[in-house]
């Protein structure tokens, strides 16, 4: 079983004290996560409170309810803890995008894909990602 699961108050913890330590910088913070049975990525801009979350089998977000509310969590608690104002209309508002990513033609494929998505971010060196995520195929 995931840390995610296992101790979700100190992995929260961590990813606002990641947050914190990297506030000055506008960047992505990438999160892969597996279920027990599959590979997803979750990429975090902490300073525009977005969340991509990247799946190879096109899934979608709300499949994780656990990961979505501790990300939140750990977004709302940066947010105080930096001092951001924030509109009352966001104030409860992460955004959150699905992103079309290539979709694996297998059941064990995931992980690759999660990697190849990772390296693609990588590289390119941004701090969004676009709602279509053009990777090159499997090598």
């Amino acid at each position: 079983m995931s840390m995610w699961k296992l101790d979700p108050e100190n992995v929260k913890n961590y990813i606002v004290d990641m947050f914190l330590g990297n506030k000055e910088s506008d960047k992505l913070f990438l999160a892969p996560y597996n279920s027990g049975a599959h590979w997803v990525l979750f990429a975090i801009n902490a300073v525009s409170e977005v969340i991509y979350y990247l799946d190879p089998v096109h899934g979608n977000y709300t499949n994780h309810p656990e990961i979505k509310t501790m990300l939140d969590t750990a977004l709302k608690v940066y947010r105080a803890q930096r001092g951001a104002k924030v509109s009352k209309q966001k104030s409860n508002n992460i955004t959150w995008i699905s992103i079309k990513c290539p979709r694996q033609t297998n059941n064990i494929d995931c992980g690759y894909y999660v990697l190849r998505f990772m390296k693609e971010i990588v590289e390119k060196n941004k701090t969004i990602i676009p709602e279509t995520l053009v990777v090159l195929t499997k090598e």
